[in-house]
């Protein structure tokens, strides 16, 4: 009942704004000469002379009233079909009211027009000739017609309103699901790392919270979002930008929180927002490639310098487009790409090309700058925690629904196939990496579910709004593989990727671009392109469905013979059902109903009841045939409104406007997304280089730490702190101090405390041999090394206190392990 109410009123309120006819016969009444005439078929309100001729006799001739009344059988039939349709779009109109569809609003308007038009031919026609009783039915349909454009304006405004609304609220959310992505990354990397560096591990991905948040609002928006400020022709594109700047944009000075971004519904203040997310967690992704060996505030000061120098610049060539050029008409703003790289045609939806290859790159860069760890590649590093590690990857592929659907900008089913195709390709490649692994190693890794999962997150990335589900998976499936080699190769190269963030956001943002120009479709993303397999299949459907010589293809003639079927059943029934002879009852108990008297009235109305119950009766039993042909009807719509969309389609790929000066192949997206991948690749990789270098020579070789302060663990020297503090639990290095710690073992008391003291060699030299032995290590343990260390409480410059064992033999295996282990020659004595 709600809904019946409720779709009165829309019909009424949007009945006349379509009627031409209403508003050209309102326009040539003239006080002088006033005219009013019924709007026919195939006419544009063009004056109907026999509204003229009713004026001039008011009683109307024979002729004129049976086509008066040829009107009014047309219109009736114009009525039933608007009838009809309306009933038909009784559910898309309450769709349209919950979800503010403004196409199918739309297509209700349009058959509440037709009805209307057929209920004022039917009051003309009743009229009979009478040019004040026409008059009049005009004039209300002009003061209808007038009080229904308000009433659609207003309409129009709210659902304009909710859309917004919508679109706000889930740009709001998904920048919400990408700062959790924050922490999420931290834990991931956390529980990789040793015990003693996981706090200062978690600290490098938090950090960038503050650093960069600043920043970005400060100048970091401007620089990535504002006008071109410096361009370059490249790649056949003229003026391609390269970086931006407006004096508005810097702190948002220039901007108001009402403000709205140009061709989208959502405020600058929110895109401001959710871009800064991934300006955040991007210089945190860095972080994993020199873990354990950076110093937190040389680190702080890269990442500055990198999102200045490397991911506004990107940022600004891929995404930028002319919101806030102020050269373009403000109503064109937002339509035209304006960076290099968008202009050229390159795909990234949510950046594989700004967020993963830039940052997997810099890794890769500052891999190469700074040392490796002490002991790499022959000590291995374990992991503390596979627990954090797996926690911080589920938070990483919750997040990831926001990286990805929020990119769309706009609460649609866009977003809805992007947060689709991001949840199939993790799966994927979870799956993909711990298959492969199994099949290599011979057991499925926590370790190797987890990073499966980010690389098919990475992956899919830049394809994730341009691609269907099953492009999702096949890129899931390659990026496991890929990046599973990658990984395993590093310790072959020799390049110390502490947590490989080169192996699978550089590998993986470049494989997921690439794949972008194989797996994506204009059918996912009317803004994107066909790639490979999207531009064959279309090319073949058109061809299978395009006239020739004239003639319908066989599929559009087929399912048009399926129609003809359909309507001479529809005949059939209504023959059967004798609906014509029912229909004319009908007419003739109306026309009884209008020419009875007082006492002949009831009667009449009580035989124009059965007859219409007769009718409705049928026209019940000829439902079922009449739902046949209009699903009929409908499948050739689809299929023409699919070859009119191919014609269009192909037209544009062939480029015929230009005479095919830019016609597109297959292979074209792919070369494109080949194109932008290895430049970025490239220029993140170089300037990244030169900035380690920078930044190195900047803090006088303190970029990295020092190899004492690695061996005692970055949490104590960096922070003063330690992420757990287990009290008794000792660290993997032995630590100085006076206090002695636990053994790992039980001593075997043979005795009580004694030192004894290591000439020929420094305390540091000590230390470090004494250190890389303590380190966890795949190899047989040094057999001196065993026999020392359950006696061994403290150790004070070249001082080693034992307690327990035998003295003699102690200072065998001291003197025989540090002088392998230093290589030169050491002397050991009972101080």
């Amino acid at each position: 009942m709600r809904n019946g109410r409720w779709l009165a009123a829309a019909l009424l309120a949007l009945a006349c704004v379509g009627l031409p006819a209403f508003q050209a016969m309102s326009q040539d009444t003239t006080p002088t000469k006033k005219e009013t005439q019924p709007p026919k078929k195939g006419t544009k309100g063009d004056d109907d002379p026999k509204i003229d001729d009713t004026k001039k006799t008011p009683a109307a001739d024979d002729k004129e009233l049976k086509a008066l009344k040829e009107d009014l059988a047309a219109a009736k039939k114009d009525l039933a079909e608007a009838l009809s349709a309306v009933k038909g779009l009784q559910k898309d109109a309450e769709a349209a009211k919950s979800t503010a569809k403004i196409a199918d609003a739309a297509k209700i308007e349009a058959a509440a027009a037709k009805m209307a038009t057929a209920e004022l031919a039917k009051e003309l026609a009743a009229s009979k000739g009478d040019p004040k009783k026409a008059e009049a039915d005009a004039a209300a349909a002009e003061a209808a017609a007038k009080q229904t454009s308000e009433e659609i304006a207003a309409t129009t405004s709210k659902a304009d309103e909710g859309l917004a609304r919508a679109d706000m609220a889930w740009i709001l959310t998904s920048s919400a699901f990408v700062l959790f992505m924050v922490p999420g990354l931290a834990l991931f990397y956390c529980g990789m790392v040793r015990r003693k560096n996981v706090l200062a591990t978690m600290m490098q991905s938090m950090a960038a919270l503050a650093v960069v948040g600043v920043y970005w609002i400060a100048v970091g928006y401007s620089l990535a979002f504002g006008p071109s400020v410096f361009t370059m022709d490249m790649f056949g594109v003229e003026k391609g930008g390269m970086v931006g700047w407006s004096w508005d944009l810097v702190f948002l000075k220039g901007v108001e929180t009402s403000d709205v971004m140009p061709g989208l519904t959502i405020p600058v203040y929110l895109h401001v927002m959710f871009q800064g997310m991934f300006a955040i967690i991007t210089p945190a992704l860095i972080s994993g490639a020199v873990a354990e060996r950076i110093r937190f505030f040389p680190f702080c000061i890269f990442m500055i310098l990198w999102v200045t120098f490397v991911y506004c610049p990107l940022a600004h060539m891929v995404w930028a487009f002319d919101w806030f050029d102020p050269t373009v008409l403000a109503a064109d703003r937002g339509s035209s790409a304006i960076g290099l790289l968008g202009k050229m045609g390159a795909l990234d939806f949510a950046g594989g090309t700004v967020v993963h290859i830039a940052a997997g790159m810099a890794g890769l860069a500052c891999c190469l700058v700074l040392r490796k760890r002490h002991g790499y590649p022959q000590q291995v590093a374990h992991p503390n925690s596979m627990v954090l590690t797996l926690l911080g990857a589920g938070l990483l592929w919750f997040g990831w629904f926001g990286f990805n659907g929020g990119s769309s900008l706009n609460s649609t089913a866009l977003s809805v196939s992007a947060f689709a195709a991001t949840q199939a390709a993790a799966a994927a490649a979870g799956l993909g990496w711990v298959l492969v692994e199994w099949l290599h190693k011979g057991k499925p890794t926590a370790l190797g579910l987890a990073s499966g999962i980010v690389a098919g997150l990475v992956a899919v990335t830049p394809a994730s709004g341009f691609v269907y589900m099953w492009g999702g998976i096949f890129i899931g499936l390659a990026a496991a593989v890929i990046c599973y080699g990658a990984v395993n190769l590093k310790g072959i190269l020799g390049y110390d990727d502490s947590l490989d963030a080169f192996g699978v956001h550089g590998v993986g943002g470049f494989v997921g671009a690439i794949l972008t120009g194989v797996f994506c479709s204009t059918m996912v993303n009317s803004a994107g392109t066909d790639g490979y397999f999207a531009f064959n299949a279309h090319r073949d459907r058109y061809e299978e469905l395009k006239s020739v010589d004239g003639k319908d293809s066989k599929p559009i003639a087929d399912a048009k013979a399926e129609v003809e079927k359909a309507k001479e059943a529809v005949s059939a029934k209504e023959k059967e059902l004798n609906v014509e002879s029912l229909t004319k009852a009908v007419e003739a108990a109306e026309a009884k109903v209008a020419a009875a008297d007082d006492a002949g009235k009831a009667a009449a109305e009580e035989e124009l009841t059965k007859a219409k119950e007769a009718l409705a009766a049928t026209e019940a039993d000829l439902s079922e045939s009449q739902a046949i042909l209009a699903d009929k009807e409908a499948t050739v719509g689809k299929i023409e409104a699919e070859l009119s969309s191919l014609t269009d389609l192909v037209a544009a790929q062939d480029d015929t406007e230009n005479d095919g000066k830019n016609k597109k192949t297959a292979m074209t997206q792919v070369m494109i997304q080949i194109k932008a991948s290895v430049f970025s690749v490239v220029f993140a990789f170089v300037l990244s280089f030169v900035l380690a270098i920078a930044v190195q020579a900047m803090t006088l070789g303190n970029f990295s730490t020092s190899d004492e302060d690695e061996a005692q663990g970055l949490d104590r020297t960096e922070h003063g702190e330690v992420g757990f503090d287990f009290s008794a639990a000792t660290e993997t290095v032995t630590v100085l101090g006076s206090t002695p710690r636990a053994a790992a073992a039980p001593p075997v008391m043979n005795g009580g405390r004694f030192d004894l003291e290591v000439g020929g060699a420094s305390a540091a030299e000590l230390m470090r041999a004494w250190s890389a032995l303590c380190q966890p290590s795949d190899k047989p343990a040094n057999p001196e090394f065993l026999a020392v260390y359950p006696y061994l409480t403290t150790i004070t410059g070249t001082k080693f206190r034992f307690r327990g064992g035998d003295p003699t033999n102690l200072a065998k295996n001291v003197t025989a392990l540090f002088s392998k282990q230093i290589g030169k020659p050491v002397t050991v004595s009972k101080a």
